[in-house]
């Protein structure tokens, strides 16, 4: 008896050590929050000034990037990085890349990193084309690189599903095609990825927004996969997209303010879960955006639990516009915001055209 006793105490222990990590999120905390200056004050792009509306984060393990959805003048492209430290990073000026694809795609919304970390995404939001014009080609672009030493040598390339195209334009028909409804039996005129995650061997597209056009749409919690392979430096992709997942947020927590749509979907490895942030836009109610994590499962059940403030209970608000999220530690989460234009604030301090407010989850 004994020793099925203790055998059946190591089982227990085993089975609990197999269990996903995500079930131990009970709670966190914003333990810090800031400015960071992305450029100098006063620059002039098109001979108006400039604002960083950074929308989307990486951590590739040795440095910390980031992606304006706005060009930058001269040569610079509209992603930066620092070598990340848990202290003093911003306190030094950010390098910015200047290889062309990064230069002329235009609109970033999410990084993404392979769980082997070996392999970078950066999507653009994939909702603007010009009828009859290539013009607006740089708007869809699936770029990837592999993650080197030195940031300024990574050779990017775009993800596309015809041979020769500069961009991805075919992959925005794919994911058009993906998200025909009995309205639009031909493929969604209209639509906007803000989420892109990755898992070894799926790709994860996050909609915020889908419609008839631009300024008639409805916000959208929606999730598409597809599967992928690296092979000879190239990722492909298959055709078999499908809807993981159409979540309806308002009926998930009906407490929270109304409308909240999707702005990132990221996967973490060590956890074997997404974290997704919704977050939503006001003139009346402000900025504001909340956390949540899933399990693959999980989507395809289109529930998602909504991470609790540790000290209160009450959901975990940002009093930003939430656009990106990247791990930074085995229980950390660093959280970029694009606020637009508006002057928003942290405690004293009154953000400024040339900076983005960031936040530190700690769980």
């Amino acid at each position: 008896m004994k020793k099925l006793t203790l055998y059946a105490i190591g089982l227990l222990a085993f089975v609990s050590c197999q269990r996903p990590a995500s079930r131990s999120i009970s709670g966190a905390s914003i333990v810090k929050e800031g400015f960071i200056d992305c450029f100098q004050a006063g620059l002039q792009a098109s001979g108006r000034e400039l604002w960083c509306e950074a929308s989307a984060v990486l951590y590739d393990g040795q440095n910390l990037t980031l992606a304006n959805d706005k060009d930058m003048p001269n040569n610079d492209a509209a992603v930066f990085y620092w070598a990340y430290s848990e202290t003093d990073m911003f306190a030094n000026k950010p390098t910015y890349l200047t290889q062309n694809l990064l230069k002329t795609s235009q609109k970033y919304e999410d990084f993404a990193l392979a769980p082997n970390r070996s392999l970078a995404f950066l999507s653009t939001g994939f909702d603007r084309v010009k009828e009859g014009s290539n013009e607006w080609d740089g708007y869809n672009a699936l770029l990837y690189w592999k993650v080197g030493a030195d940031p300024k040598n990574i050779q990017p390339k775009a993800a596309h599903l015809v041979a020769g195209e500069k961009f991805s334009m075919s992959l925005r028909s794919a994911l058009s095609k993906a998200l025909r409804s009995t309205d639009f039996p031909d493929g969604m005129p209209y639509f906007k990825v803000e989420g892109f995650a990755a898992t070894h061997d799926k790709l994860y597209f996050g909609i915020r927004e889908e419609g008839k056009k631009y300024d008639d749409f409805k916000y959208k919690a929606k999730v598409l996969t597809v599967s992928y392979r690296f092979a000879n430096d190239s990722l492909m992709i298959s055709t078999n997209f499908e809807t993981l997942a159409d979540i309806d947020i308002a009926s998930l927590e009906p407490s929270l303010p109304k409308p909240l749509a999707l702005s990132c979907i990221e996967y973490d490895a060590k956890r074997q879960l997404f974290w997704v942030l919704t977050s939503m836009e006001s003139e009346t109610q402000g900025n504001s955006a909340y956390l949540w994590w899933a399990t693959e499962a999980d989507l395809k059940a289109n529930k998602l639990t909504l991470v609790k403030d540790r000290s209160t209970g009450q959901p975990l608000k940002f009093t930003h516009k939430a656009e990106d999220l990247t791990p930074v530690g085995s229980n950390t989460l660093f959280v970029i915001h694009d606020d637009d234009r508006n002057r928003s604030k942290i405690g004293d301090q009154t953000r400024q055209p040339h900076q983005a407010a960031y936040s530190i989850v700690a769980f």
